[in-house]
């Protein structure tokens, strides 16, 4: 072979090799990741969800005319799920009297635990659960190995969130002091997010609450991720395709007939108004919406859960789901 025609034949390869293969990598992983993105993963859920089989409580604290409860809930499938549960005094086990209240079922941030049941100011004579995410694993301050070795057990996360959130729903649903027929969905910042995805599965849901939500999570972590443009978009896609089974855009439509409230700040750096508004006009009727100026979430000002309950309780009374006895100090 001559040494023309040898050089021809390398350069084939190394096109191949160095060019045509990475492209064609590429062009995979993208249509995989497009696929997962568009997919709906509800019948996912719903098997996920499974049966609930373990109930654990135990007292934490007892207030004035209130009890907390340290809960764990466990499926047939091994699912496991911790929260907290507010309710009022003398009414705090599924074997609670003939009185029948209202239930919020509260998603908040990724590290608020027990204190999202506070975020909910100034309650009466209403049963909070608040639940933990089902991840175990470090939450902040992750390294970049860390982060890779995370990914799969926070696609996990994601994943089973929306089961987890039923598994609530059933606990609540076997209390006897709660109302069946007003279990409320209310999701803040990250929580928001997963609303509409629980929300459309779970029909048992009265009503569907985002404070502070957004829709099409790619532009969303686009917003937030402070890096060039070359590490900000690949990155903003890989988060999108890894939280795609709770995309709430895909969700959001089929929360009808049931009532939405959506609450969003005006001037919210980390919340591009986009978002928010994609969120708003992909709802269905019957749909409120609100806006406030109050900036993003601010879980250290009193001033902004004071107002944020103010909204939201106006709403809940509106739609007949609480009465105005249920929140104390509204105006």
């Amino acid at each position: 072979m001559s040494p023309p025609v040898q050089r021809r034949i390398l350069g084939i390869r190394w096109f191949l090799t160095a060019v045509l293969l990475p492209v064609v990598l590429v062009a995979v992983v993208y249509g995989y990741g497009e696929y997962h993105r568009r997919r709906d993963y509800r019948p996912y859920f719903i098997q996920r969800h499974g049966c609930l089989t373990t109930i654990y409580e135990a007292v934490v604290e007892e207030g004035a005319g209130h009890q907390t409860v340290r809960i764990r809930l466990e499926n047939d499938g091994g699912l496991v799920v911790d929260g907290y549960v507010k309710a009022p005094s003398g009414h705090s086990g599924p074997t609670a009297g003939n009185t029948r209240y209202p239930a919020f079922l509260l998603l908040g941030g990724v590290r608020t635990g027990k204190n999202t049941l506070d975020y909910i100011h100034n309650t009466k004579n209403i049963v909070m659960l608040a639940l933990d995410y089902p991840y175990p694993g470090k939450k902040s301050g992750l390294s970049p190995g860390e982060f890779i070795r995370a990914i799969r057990p926070i696609r996990r996360a994601v994943i089973d969130t929306p089961p987890a959130a039923m598994l609530g729903v059933d606990y609540l649903l076997g209390r006897e002091d709660v109302d069946p027929e007003r279990i409320i969905l209310v999701g803040g910042s990250v929580g928001a997010v997963f609303v509409p995805a629980v929300a459309a599965t779970d029909t048992r849901i009265a009503a569907a609450v985002m404070l502070f939500g957004a829709a099409d999570i790619e532009t969303l972590l686009s917003a937030n991720i402070n890096a060039t443009r070359w590490i900000a978009g690949p990155a903003s896609w890989l988060g999108a395709v890894l939280t795609s089974p709770v995309e709430p855009a895909k969700y959001v439509a089929d929360i009808t007939p049931r009532p939405v409230f959506m609450l969003n700040g005006t001037g919210d750096p980390r919340m591009p108004e986009y978002c928010s508004r994609l969120l708003h006009e992909t709802a269905k009727e019957p749909k409120s919406i609100r806006w406030i100026d109050a900036g993003h979430v601010d879980i250290r000002s009193k001033e902004f859960h004071s107002l944020v309950s103010r909204e939201l309780a106006a709403w809940l009374i509106g739609q007949d789901l609480i009465s105005r006895e249920n929140f104390v100090e509204i105006d």
